[in-house]
């Protein structure tokens, strides 16, 4: 009959088999991505050749002072409104139906295409033969037509929208650029 096991023996690795366990599954790891290691020494290479190691030694070790220049330097360009702007277009165009805004930049596109080839001195609307602009009642004549009343109406309403909006008070600081979900239940979510 077996004999009963009374006491599990654990074997603790030395610090010398650790190392040499670790030393070879580093040799297995540069001998499988031979060509990458080499490839990424010859980048070292080349950077410490170009002085761009130097450089960027002597960066980290002047982190401080660079970052005390680039924090003058960003204050100095004005570039946090210019952030701040950028991110209120990008909300604003976030916010505008993509098919509509495809319709806009096509009739866009087509208007402009469209005006390159217009006779710069008018004579297809039968006003002045010399170089002058069309007078009012050859204006006056444009209006009949259906494509130019429904440009002048989406302009009129683009118009009244915009003057609608700039008629509100204009809002504070702390509420153009603070966080909606926080405002929504009066207090901020913690980060």
């Amino acid at each position: 009959m077996a004999r009963a096991i009374n006491r599990i023996e654990r074997h603790e690795p030395t610090a010398a088999e650790l190392q040499a366990e670790s030393l070879g599954q580093i040799i297995d790891a540069l001998a499988s991505n031979k060509e990458a290691i080499l490839k990424t020494i010859g980048i070292v290479k080349e950077l410490n050749d170009a002085g761009m190691l130097d450089i960027a030694s002597a960066a980290l070790e002047n982190r401080t002072e660079l970052g005390m220049h680039g924090v003058k330097l960003i204050n100095t360009l004005n570039i946090p409104p210019l952030v701040r702007n950028l991110l209120t277009m990008v909300e604003m165009f976030g916010s505008i139906d993509p098919l509509e805004m495809n319709r806009l930049i096509h009739a866009l596109g087509n208007s402009l295409g469209q005006i390159s080839e217009i006779d710069p001195t008018n004579r297809q609307y039968g006003d002045h033969i010399d170089k002058e602009p069309p007078g009012m009642l050859a204006l006056l004549k444009m209006m009949r037509d259906p494509d130019v009343r429904t440009t002048m109406t989406f302009g009129l309403h683009f118009l009244k929208a915009m003057g609608g909006e700039l008629n509100k008070p204009k809002p504070e600081e702390e509420d153009v650029y603070s966080d909606p979900r926080g405002k929504q239940n009066g207090n901020y979510p913690e980060v």
